[in-house]
């Protein structure tokens, strides 16, 4: 047995041996970085009803923005890609940006404005659905895309990481209480946006294209279409980026 493999096996005891305490998850990103080449990190709660619940992140210890997730709990997060899938599927496992990003997901604001400065090039995580209406999960962002490699050795972690993920939670101090989700239908703008039009204007927002939100709403094309224009009209405006910046500057409202 190698060396590399012995010191791996102390620090994987050390953190099961740590498992109820407060550096759980620092102590278990550590030990993956030490293979997986990400730059920041966070463990949160999402609900349905709730904005995330953040358990843990990279903060300036890391060489990261202790601020880097303030905007994205004040609202950005209902255009992330990973809490959009973990409604629509409710899955556990391992998943990566591009098996959950719409296809336009690069040309939107969002991107441009948050992601790509933000959290760089790629990110995975790792889903838990440990009740109907929570799912725990631990994300890793990175600058560059991981590679064929890393994809492997972050399968291989999926295996022992969501047995320990579901362990953790029940040392976690979760708070349901706070306030309920942020939309564009509770926008300070004199209007009242319909279920429906505020689905459409988050997909949108998110990069999903007409036939994406069609297919994910189960509605037709033609129905999304009016609803784009009915919800454009009731907030004087005329295009997406219009939309976004009214999203943006709303946000935490």
């Amino acid at each position: 047995m190698s060396t590399e493999t012995l010191a791996w096996h102390r620090a994987f005891g050390q953190l099961v041996d740590n498992l109820d305490g407060p550096d759980f998850w620092l102590n278990c990103t550590r030990l993956l970085r030490g293979h997986l080449p990400f730059e920041n990190w966070v463990a949160l709660l999402f609900s349905p009803q709730h904005p995330p619940q953040i358990l843990a992140a990279s903060d300036e210890s890391d060489g990261c923005d202790e601020a880097l997730f303030d905007d994205y709990q004040k609202g950005l997060y209902l255009l992330d890609p990973f809490y959009l899938d973990a409604w629509a599927r409710q899955r556990s496992g391992l998943l990566r940006l591009d098996d959950v990003a719409p296809a336009n997901f690069t040309a939107t604001e969002y991107y441009q404005r948050y992601f790509n400065y933000n959290v760089g090039g790629d990110e995975v995580q790792f889903n838990l659905l440990v009740e109907p209406q929570r799912m725990l999960c631990l994300s890793l962002g990175a600058s560059q895309r991981y590679s064929d490699h890393h994809l492997g050795v972050l399968e291989l972690v999926k295996s022992w990481l969501l047995p320990l993920m579901r362990q953790r939670i029940r040392f976690e101090n979760t708070n349901d209480d706070g306030d309920g989700n942020f939309s564009l239908s509770s926008l300070p703008v004199g209007v009242q946006l319909t279920e429906r039009e505020n689905q459409v204007s988050q997909l949108m927002l998110a990069g999903c294209s007409t036939k994406e939100i069609a297919r994910r709403l189960q509605i037709s094309i033609e129905t999304v279409r009016a609803h784009k224009k009915h919800l454009y009209s009731k907030l004087s405006i005329n295009t997406q980026s219009e939309l976004f910046a009214l999203f943006w500057r709303n946000r935490g409202a």
